[in-house]
């Protein structure tokens, strides 16, 4: 991105970044982190009241943040969230899609409405944000798109298939989309998150764990994050950044 000179420690001042799933977890860790090096960030998931609560963490340090309460696999919800956001801010830089659900079932067990809800949360939801946002990246001729993919979307393993199946598909769709905007002054890139544990990184470091502890720490995965969304990444695009800690991985079958 350009006019980044003199920014310092808030590198993404006067951005506008969208985040999904922004209510907890890896989600609101990364709008916490993005909102803290200056960005205004528009705060989506189903939950009200759980992004509210971003928004008065994020306003509470001094940020900026809009909370708009989305169904991200509703075409017309996301389109809604999109305006919002650029009617607010006048500009849309950064995309983040985090929203994401788990199911944990054998293949003979998972009914096709849960494969659905799967898909279309973890995968179909992603399609449907950049969908909406792509064009005032492209007007803008730069922007940041950021997938939230899993440790499962490199790894398959038993009981998650409809979640390792959405997961590797949007590793495709950033490298896929990646290619297709080289020269749109896009980046498109995705962190693939070990298991992770979603506690405050303040309780984490009482507790003297260490970065590669089994079980990562939510704020850790949000450095990754805003790493790959901020100038210091123009360079990267279609990476797949591995967030594992020190998570063992194994693969069954």
């Amino acid at each position: 991105m350009t006019g980044t000179e003199g920014r310092g420690m808030r590198p993404l001042e006067g951005e506008t970044a969208i985040v999904t799933g922004a209510g907890r977890g890896i989600g609101r860790a990364i709008a916490l982190a993005l909102a803290g090096a200056g960005a205004t960030v528009a705060l989506a998931a189903r939950s009200a009241d759980e992004i509210e609560r971003t928004k008065t963490e994020i306003e509470i340090g001094g940020g900026k943040a809009l909370a708009i309460a989305t169904d991200v696999t509703s075409r017309a919800a996301v389109q809604g969230l999109v305006a919002r956001t650029h009617e607010a801010t006048g500009r849309i830089d950064i995309v983040v899609n985090n929203a994401g659900i788990f199911t944990w079932k054998t293949l003979a067990s998972l009914e096709e409405a849960e494969w659905d809800r799967v898909l279309d949360t973890n995968l179909k939801a992603s399609y449907l944000v950049v969908h909406a946002a792509l064009p005032f990246l492209v007007a803008a001729g730069r922007g940041r798109i950021l997938n939230v993919s899993s440790i499962h979307g490199t790894v398959g393993d038993a009981n998650v298939v409809a979640h390792c199946a959405a997961k590797f598909g949007l590793i495709g769709l950033t490298k896929a989309l990646a290619s297709e905007l080289r020269g749109a002054g896009i980046t498109v890139n995705a962190i693939c998150p070990g298991s992770t544990d979603n506690k405050s990184r303040e309780m984490s470091r009482r507790a003297h764990t260490s970065p590669l502890q089994e079980k990562l720490d939510a704020h850790d995965v949000a450095e990754a994050a805003l790493f790959l969304v901020s100038p210091a990444a123009a360079t990267i695009s279609g990476a797949v950044l591995d967030v594992w800690g020190g998570t063992t991985v194994s693969i069954t079958g």
